[in-house]
């Protein structure tokens, strides 16, 4: 996953120091904030780092359109959750039994 490094390049802070804000019960969104940046231009650049990647694996892999755009919405909501609750939100949410019977 790109999110760290990228979220920290934006922040310009090494991902280390980003890791150990997010240990301590920060998020990439309370971070961006306190950095008088834009949560919402976050999100956005996190999301273009990653979906390009999942796509063109699923591609690789064999998988459909219809397939590979259900995967970018769910990689799309993973890290949205991600930037404003943390990973841990994001696993529940993304592990929940509506995201697995989609």
């Amino acid at each position: 996953m790109y999110a760290i490094p990228t979220a920290a390049e934006i922040l310009g802070v090494t991902p280390n120091a980003l890791e150990a804000a997010l240990e301590r019960g920060e998020t990439i969104a309370t971070v961006t904030r306190a950095c008088g940046l834009d949560v919402e231009h976050m999100k956005e650049s996190l999301i273009d780092a990653e979906v390009p990647d999942i796509e063109a694996l699923a591609m690789i892999a064999g998988f459909d359109s219809e397939e590979i755009s259900q995967f970018a919405t769910e990689v799309r909501s993973y890290v949205a959750s991600f930037v404003e609750h943390g990973q841990q939100v994001a696993d529940l949410w993304f592990d929940s039994p509506a995201v697995l019977a989609a």
